[in-house]
């Protein structure tokens, strides 16, 4: 095990990726994301911003985000979410009704990390006695329950809605979410 992975266990998900080549409303993707997790009851952090000096083709950017929600007393949800664009230029568009807007052109990749973590209070962490005591609690009582149901919460309700919203905004797909009635009612 990691070192940062004593104080609980970490439940790790899928990590997904967006690439996409073309035209994309920056902050309008911005907007959305942080309402959505605004919505979902997380605390958004913008972590890291990099701006590269511009070549030729244009500038290169880098975002790191991360956000988390305290579920219940015993485990939380985090997102990581990392964006990097190559060759980002600004560009002027005009609207059908005339007004004009900027939007951004180049590359995008996104990068998308979940995680659920047990015991982030570190509440077992007073002796070794509830550290074993943690152990068996993890392994031997709530292990299918951290496997199934807390790991398919974060994913489908949180995880995978967040991936399909980026993608709509993108222009990427379809308009139907296919795992919009996986996970409960709506």
């Amino acid at each position: 095990m990691k070192p940062e992975e004593f104080s609980g266990m970490i439940i790790p998900a899928y990590t997904n990726f967006i690439q996409y080549k073309g035209v994309w409303d920056m902050q309008d993707l911005y907007e959305t994301m942080a309402d959505f997790f605004r919505n979902q009851k997380f605390k958004f952090y913008e972590i890291v911003y990099k701006h590269k000096h511009p070549s030729p083709f244009g500038a290169e950017r880098q975002y790191v985000w991360r956000a988390d929600r305290n579920v219940e007393e015993h485990y939380k949800f985090v997102l990581d979410i990392f964006f990097h664009t190559y060759d980002a230029r600004d560009i002027e568009v005009t609207m059908k009704d005339g007004s004009k807007k900027v939007y951004t052109k180049g590359r995008i990749w996104i990068q998308f990390r979940g995680r659920v973590f047990t015991d982030y209070e570190k509440t077992w962490e007073e002796n070794a006695f509830y550290a074993q005591l943690r152990n068996f609690y993890h392994k031997y009582v709530i292990q299918k329950k951290m496997e199934g149901v807390w790991w398919d919460e974060m994913y489908y309700k949180v995880f995978n809605k967040l991936h399909h919203i980026v993608q709509g905004r993108l222009k990427m797909e379809a308009e139907e979410f296919e795992h919009r009635e996986f996970a409960g009612v709506h």
